[in-house]
């Protein structure tokens, strides 16, 4: 097996396994429960135009920015050209929300999968080897779900 392929493979897993993934852990939730903000993050200061810290809305949002800024990083890896990514346009419903975090994963898998074996070693973003790169990017995926997943409980639990 490429190398290429396990961390591909890997990728889609984290975002849409059957019971272990963002997609998984996002089934479901709807514009009350994704705005929920949990007494432990009310004294975190809300960013202008983003969703109230701590809430699954803020974690869906975070991801999107990230995996934007992860796939000019990941499209820029072969070039000398440093890509900008998009910047942060707020969205007031949870749907919208999803759909803008499907896009910004599709392009970032896209992105991802243009990369080859033989650029595994290179330096991608913050001086990481392009292996070391796409193992973050996976982990913090994981990350982000397993927050939404304590979030969704605190929801059911208030």
């Amino acid at each position: 097996m490429r190398e290429m392929h396990a961390f591909l493979h890997q990728f889609d897993a984290t975002w849409s396994h059957e019971w272990e993934s963002l997609h998984a852990v996002l089934d479901g939730v709807n514009d009350a429960e994704a705005a929920y903000q949990a007494p432990c993050y009310a004294g975190e200061t809300t960013e202008d135009g983003w969703p109230a810290p701590g809430t699954i809305a803020w974690q869906v949002a975070h991801l999107t920015h990230c995996k934007r800024d992860y796939t000019a990083i990941l499209r820029s890896a072969s070039t000398d050209a440093v890509l900008d990514a998009l910047p942060w346009v707020p969205v007031a419903e949870f749907a919208a929300l999803r759909k803008q975090l499907r896009g910004a994963h599709e392009d970032e898998r896209l992105a991802m999968s243009a990369i080859t074996d033989a650029q595994l070693d290179d330096i991608a973003g913050d001086e990481m080897t392009m292996r070391e790169f796409l193992a973050m990017i996976i982990r913090h995926d994981a990350w982000h779900a397993a927050q939404i997943a304590v979030a969704r409980r605190l929801f059911r639990t208030r």
